[in-house]
């Protein structure tokens, strides 16, 4: 057998499997670009690029998939990679070495701050750059589903918001209603990291910065919820990790 065949089946029968003893924990919290504190069950308030003063009196997105993706490949491992009969794509809620698929409804009623852990993913030896994040309609079995006594269904939404705008300068405030369905991914960088023998846990936190969720969403617009849940996606950022 040619030595790059033999390569190519070693890597085929071992490539994305776990690696035993290597573990990556990943949590999330909510956490405003300003910092504060909030008291668990309060409501979020505050004040949008065009002045518009917002409070937010209800919130919940489900976090549907975590994917961890390994540092840009070099060309021999992207050679195999096309030799490859195994596809990379993947469905919903399917959990893998490197994802996390159990979906979490995360709820404003949490305090800021207050890590929830998404579970553990246990990777092969590597270095880690990015982390894909997935919104997507929660399941009946998602974790923090809302009780069937609270009037919220999130069974099939991705997100749900609820609160008051008031124009900029003071004025009536106008309540507002925002559900979704859709689906939304992000990328947020690592910080270059390497799980081995040596190094074989870490820990790591996302963010979700609440007071830029409707960062230049028309609420009037047909289309507001979509472009809510597409700012719930881009305002994930990484905590840097713990010394």
């Amino acid at each position: 057998m040619k030595p790059l065949a033999a390569l190519a089946l070693l890597c085929l029968a071992s490539c994305g499997e776990r690696e035993d003893g290597l573990q990556l924990t990943l949590g999330l919290a909510l956490a405003p670009r300003q910092t504060r504190a909030e008291e668990p069950g309060t409501a979020r308030e505050f004040v949008r690029a065009n002045g518009e003063r917002v409070v937010l009196t209800r919130g919940l997105v489900t976090v549907g998939s975590v994917e961890l993706k390994p540092c840009a490949e070099g060309a021999a491992w992207r050679l195999l990679r096309a030799l490859s009969p195994i596809g990379t794509a993947e469905a919903h809620s399917t959990a893998s070495p490197k994802r996390l698929g159990a979906p979490h409804v995360i709820d404003l009623a949490r305090p800021d701050g207050q890590v929830l852990e998404l579970g553990t993913l246990r990777p092969p030896p590597g270095r880690y750059c990015r982390v894909r994040v997935g919104f997507e309609p929660a399941d009946e079995d998602a974790e923090g589903l809302p009780a069937a006594s609270v009037d919220v269904d999130m069974a099939g939404n991705s997100l749900w918001l609820e609160g008051t705008v008031s124009p900029a300068g003071g004025g009536e405030r106008r309540p507002f209603l925002l559900t979704s369905s859709n689906v939304a991914t992000v990328e947020v960088v690592l910080d270059g990291l390497t799980l081995s023998a040596e190094s074989p846990r870490a820990e790591r936190v996302l963010t979700l910065a609440y007071d830029t969720w409707l960062d230049g969403v028309d609420l009037s617009a047909a289309s507001a919820a979509t472009e809510a849940l597409d700012s719930v996606a881009r305002s994930v950022a990484m905590s840097p990790p713990v010394p």
